[in-house]
């Protein structure tokens, strides 16, 4: 199953449409290295290119991650996914989890 994961991840990313610009101040909170606890990859690197976040999964590809009407919450453009990021106590974001294809994707933010 993580073979099909992978195939779609590539295939799909190669027809990412365009999305409006983000806030890229709000949007730094969410920009860094997520280490993946059990997945088909080994990192998640969220950025900000071109004014609109991004998630890559290393080595499958990436996508713009649009926001949502909820919080934390973005949708990744052209996966049918979505990510949510997940704060501590003190508002700070710890971890990010990716639901794409029936699966949960757990991932904890790198210092």
């Amino acid at each position: 199953m993580l073979g099909i994961f992978a195939f779609s991840f590539e295939v799909s990313a190669q027809t990412i449409p365009t999305t409006a610009a983000i806030d890229t101040v709000a949007a730094k909170s969410y920009v860094g290295k997520y280490k993946v606890k059990e997945g088909p990859f080994e990192e998640l690197i969220v950025s900000i290119q071109g004014g609109k976040l991004y998630g890559e999964a290393v080595g499958q590809g990436s996508a713009v991650l649009a926001a949502t009407k909820e919080a934390d919450i973005f949708e990744v453009v052209g996966y049918d996914g979505k990510i949510e990021f997940v704060r501590n106590d003190q508002k700070v974001i710890v971890k990010a989890k990716l639901s794409l294809q029936g699966n949960i994707i757990e991932a904890e933010k790198q210092p």
